[in-house]
């Protein structure tokens, strides 16, 4: 958990400078409190996943250029090189498969959630679309209050402009893998 915990201290760090924002500004722009942006970046805080979001949402940014080491374009990504980001007190787990590529304008995650239990994601920037594939389970997505269900090997995509909540009403782990495509 260090590891992640220095790169987004170090990635926040990064971009707050090269755009000369204060802590006050990214506070503002953010919805995050200076307080907490600032622990971020000391490495003392390890935020959530929706800080991590207001944060993406909020410098423009993406959520893996926030969680992943900057590096060559071209790697071959191991299991080892995935971060894991925990949300829902350890019951929704986030791991960067495929870090965002500023050329591709995508990134791509797989997703973990416990039997019983969701995750209610903010609505992200404009233009930000979800393609969440379902590998083993069944998805229970409720987008904006319209609930739909998806099987395994099944896909949706959404508008992630809009309140979305990620339900496992299932008894076994659900296990999805998002991408998320950023529109230019």
């Amino acid at each position: 958990m260090k590891e992640i915990t220095d790169y987004i201290s170090k990635n926040l760090q990064t971009i707050r400078k090269e755009r000369g924002l204060s802590l006050d500004k990214t506070a503002k722009i953010t919805e995050v409190s200076k307080a907490m942006l600032a622990q971020i970046e000391r490495g003392d805080s390890v935020p959530t996943v929706t800080t991590l979001w207001k944060i993406a949402n909020g410098l423009k940014v993406s959520f893996s250029s926030l969680i992943s080491q900057q590096t060559n374009p071209i790697r071959v990504i191991t299991k080892q090189d995935r971060h894991l980001v925990t949300e829902e007190e350890n019951h929704y787990r986030v791991h960067a498969v495929v870090p965002f590529s500023p050329e591709k304008q995508f990134e791509v995650f797989a997703v973990e959630i416990d039997p019983k239990n969701e995750h209610k994601s903010s609505p992200h920037n404009p233009g930000v679309e979800e393609h969440v594939f379902v590998k083993k389970g069944r998805l229970e997505m409720d987008i904006d209050g319209t609930v739909e269900t998806i099987a395994e090997d099944e896909a949706i995509i959404f508008d992630g402009n809009q309140t979305h909540i990620y339900r496992n009403t299932g008894d076994n782990v659900l296990h999805l893998l998002v991408l998320i495509y950023y529109a230019k």
